[in-house]
């Protein structure tokens, strides 16, 4: 726990001010800065500071890929950074000392900073052991080991066909890992990624002083939910858990923006780009794009030539998140976004053969629907995996995933006849109609239809686009979570704004204390959970990756390792495989560096 809590301390020190120094230049390029009377700009102010750090993670991850390109990420990367946060923190010292004093007077009142610090300590606690994720010791410590030792390594998904699965949470754990000091290679990273999002959650406690409900209360509420179901399993390095956090992450910070009726362009730009970046991390949150039709819609409306500086900066920011992701794609593996081979535009000697890859693609899909035999269900009928597959979801999953159904009938529902009445009223009467009180937004409880259109919209593709791929439900949880929290939770403020103070009053005192209980079973179920696992070795060091029985093969001399029992090795031995690979892959060179080929195409 303590060692978490150093290593989170290094990340936080790193992240904020890598962060500040970029979006304090961001916010004053040509078009990121509003335009007052007289054409006079005003520099946007970041108004949640933790946006700091999510930017300092994206910039960092940044590098750290790019920096994987040439070596191996470590000790050197880390002196990299070092250096420049102590650059950015001399540049910009009299502003960042401003900062953090108006942040620590924030903290300070009414002893908010006890709650924070709270959380930050329960975090690391549940960071620091519990169960290894099975795909953790299967590739993902394998992965990491390998950015740290050689960066990239050409045909690496050759050697192991899920070290072709890349992400950008790797690059990222690895120059955390502090692998480099000799003692282990710690991974804190997907644990701190669900810290930010645990501090983000703390708000909720708003609801009850406001009085009222805001939409971002149910996704915050959802996140609090999914946050107690990772959290004996956070401390492994899986990309669903960085995933996760991430789009409960982007979508509280959106509602929070729309209910607060924000003007600016620049913050909706920047959350565009964070869902850019949560596609790096994990393909399967690519519908998260059409997040973009929002600052896109603003910028091109009443365009100017700042809101087309602002535009083309937006683009030009996109690529460069998505370029070093989609350079490591085809270096692993020789595909752009493996294992889909539609976009086949290479043809380099390590290339994994279309086949393994399809095969691969297949495998992940019928996995998805529950099973694991692919040659004997790989391609069952739409009719006959869904009863199956849904008779197998158990608990709330599957009380969720019909919510989520309701949802979207409701919210095609409010999209037909918001349809209709657009077609028989003029927009400024449909606002004024007493009749049409569903679609008012002078309530800071409420959103306008687009928006709210548009975020329905999205969590719903991104749900269907995860039921049609592979449909296991922890890739997808918080769409399962998420779609009715935000459309079932718009109906709920709506309903709730018809009540008379009084009983909003009891409704929210009842609410609230269901909710303090609620948070009350679950804490004490992870305490009695715990106690079972507790060593007080834990309370200063981290749980390290698994251990397996290996044998070993050779290629060019080298050694290599495999499990003689299952498919998982853990981090150490390295490198490893799966199985004997003697004969159906060979190294390109006499080193690990020189990539693999695969014999058997």
């Amino acid at each position: 726990m303590l060692t978490v809590m150093l290593i989170w301390v290094y990340v936080i020190i790193t992240t904020y001010l890598v962060g500040y120094g970029f979006l304090t230049s961001f916010t004053g390029w040509r078009g990121m800065s509003r335009k007052k009377a007289g054409h006079v700009s005003k520099t946007y102010e970041i108004r949640f500071k933790e946006s700091y750090l999510m930017a300092g993670v994206v910039l960092l991850t940044i590098f750290a890929q790019v920096y994987s390109l040439c070596s191996g990420v470590g000790l050197v990367a880390n002196i990299l950074v070092i250096i420049a946060c102590a650059l950015i923190a001399i540049y910009y010292r009299a502003e960042i000392l401003d900062d953090i004093y108006e942040m620590t007077r924030r903290l300070g009142q009414k002893g908010t900073w006890i709650i924070y610090l709270a959380v930050f300590c329960i975090m690391a606690y549940g960071t620091s052991h519990g169960f290894m994720h099975y795909d953790s010791d299967l590739y993902h410590a394998q992965a990491i080991h390998w950015i740290e030792d050689y960066g990239i390594v050409k045909g690496l998904g050759n050697l192991h066909v899920r070290l072709a699965y890349n992400s950008a949470a790797f690059p990222l754990s690895a120059l955390f890992s502090m692998s480099f000091l000799g003692k282990q290679s710690y991974h804190v990273m997907a644990g701190f990624f669900a810290l930010l999002l645990a501090w983000q959650c703390v708000d909720i406690r708003n609801a009850y002083r406001r009085g009222h409900f805001v939409i971002s209360d149910f996704a915050r509420i959802a996140a609090i939910y999914y946050l107690f179901t990772i959290y004996d399993e956070m401390m492994a390095p899986a990309s669903d858990y960085f995933l996760s956090t991430l789009v409960f992450y982007i979508m509280i910070h959106w509602l929070d923006m729309n209910v607060k009726h924000e003007k600016s362009y620049v913050p909706y730009i920047l959350l565009s780009l964070l869902g850019v970046f949560a596609i790096t991390v994990k393909l399967s949150a690519a519908p998260l794009l059409l997040l973009s039709i929002i600052p896109i819609h603003r910028l091109l409306t009443d365009r100017t030539k700042e809101k087309m500086a602002a535009f083309w900066i937006s683009v030009g920011l996109a690529f460069l998140i998505a370029l070093p992701f989609l350079i490591r794609n085809v270096v692993i593996s020789g595909w752009l976004l493996y294992p889909v081979t539609m976009l086949d535009f290479f043809g380099f000697s390590w290339k994994i053969p279309k086949g393994v890859a399809q095969f691969d693609a297949k495998e992940i899909r019928t996995f998805g629907k529950g099973y694991n035999d692919v040659a004997a269900y790989g391609d069952v009928s739409f009719a006959q995996w869904v009863p199956r597959w849904f008779s197998q979801i158990g608990g709330i999953s599957k009380v969720m995933l019909i919510l989520s159904i309701v949802a979207a009938a409701v919210y095609i529902a409010y999209l037909l006849y918001f349809i209709f009445v657009i077609a028989g009223q003029k927009v400024q009467d449909l606002q004024k109609s007493e009749k049409t009180k569903v679609f008012d937004i002078s309530h800071h409880s409420m959103m306008n239809m687009a928006d709210f259109f548009t975020i329905g919209g999205t969590l719903l593709g991104c749900l269907l686009f995860w039921f049609l791929s592979a449909p296991l439900i922890r890739y997808g949880v918080v769409y399962i979570w998420l779609v009715p929290a935000v459309i079932l939770g718009r109906m709920f403020i709506i309903v709730f704004n018809r009540f008379g103070e009084n009983v909003k009053a009891v409704i929210m005192k009842t609410l609230a204390a269901l909710f303090l209980m609620w948070l009350l079973y679950k804490g004490v179920n992870l305490v009695l959970e715990d106690t079972g696992r507790f060593d007080v070795k834990y309370l200063a060091e981290q749980q390290d990756y698994g251990t397996y029985s290996t044998d070993t093969f050779e290629l060019e001399g080298i050694t290599f390792y495999y499990p003689t029992e299952g498919d998982q090795v853990g981090y150490y031995p390295f490198p490893a495989a799966t199985h004997d690979l003697t004969g159906e892959v060979e190294l390109m060179g006499k080193e690990l560096s020189s990539g693999f080929i695969t014999t058997t195409n």
